[in-house]
């Protein structure tokens, strides 16, 4: 694989600020210029007392279920601190490998992941959370978000808590830097990695025609998202999964095309 294919044109990542790292690293190394222009950030909850006694609840629960490796970074390190060992009697689960990957790292080594479809569809396919009635389970997440994980398994006869351990800011007010930037550079692809951010973008985008967008390719790490972008009008391609190696694959593939 070539990498001269970005051919230096810029590549804007709207990650929150302190996740940029790997894919930065990506975009360098197929020669084309990261721009960074976030369209959401991430503010720890994890001293919030309502989630403090959550976490100290933690082996009341049978299923710790991690939405985000954001929901691992902000939630774990306050059940590390409550739990030097993690209590036999909770399992963990986590909606895709990245997050699971994450949780690793505080040594949570048996984790329940979709086989595909690293989402909350996908985890709810698994056979374990088809057998959850009268189980007692706890969603680590961000403030807000969807609904659809809690209430399925409340169908299913499931106690459901949520631990909030992190809450969404959004620090752009419109997409005029971007077209600051797009008169410097060849702006060639935007990588969108959340639901939350590309809602955020399309409320930024109807604010003011920026009509110099419509030539942009969207990269996006979920299925759902090109609905809703293409709805838009934008060229739009999901990665075969979630993570920034297979989000820089696609855009390999599609820049040319």
């Amino acid at each position: 694989m070539s990498k001269k294919e970005l051919h230096q044109t810029g590549i804007v990542i709207t990650r929150p600020s302190h996740q940029t790292g790997e894919i930065k690293a990506l975009v360098n190394d197929h020669q084309g210029h990261p721009i960074e222009f976030p369209l959401l950030e991430i503010q720890s909850k994890s001293q919030n007392e309502t989630f403090q006694n959550i976490v100290l609840k933690l082996n009341d629960y049978d299923w710790a279920i991690f939405i985000s490796s954001n929901a691992v970074q902000f939630g774990m390190p306050a059940v590390k601190h409550a739990f030097h060992i993690l209590p036999e009697s909770t399992k963990f689960a986590a909606i895709g490998p990245s997050t699971q990957k994450a949780l690793k790292l505080f040594d949570v080594n048996h984790v329940l992941i979709p086989d595909e479809n690293f989402d909350s569809e996908g985890l709810l396919a698994t056979e374990e959370m088809n057998d959850i009635k009268n189980k007692k389970i706890v969603i680590f997440r961000g403030e807000g978000g969807r609904e659809t994980l809690a209430e399925t398994l409340r169908a299913r006869g499931a106690e459901v808590t949520y631990a909030e351990c992190y809450t969404r800011t959004f620090p752009q007010t419109n997409l005029d830097l971007l077209k600051t930037f797009s008169e410097k550079i060849h702006i060639s692809a935007i990588l969108i990695t959340s639901s939350e951010a590309c809602k955020e973008f399309i409320r930024l985008n109807r604010l003011k025609d920026m009509s110099f967008l419509k030539d942009v390719l969207f990269i996006v790490n979920h299925p759902r998202m090109v609905n809703v972008l293409e709805r838009e009008s934008f060229m739009t391609f999901s990665s075969d999964e979630p993570s920034d190696q297979s989000m820089m694959k696609k855009l390999l593939e599609t820049i040319d095309h």
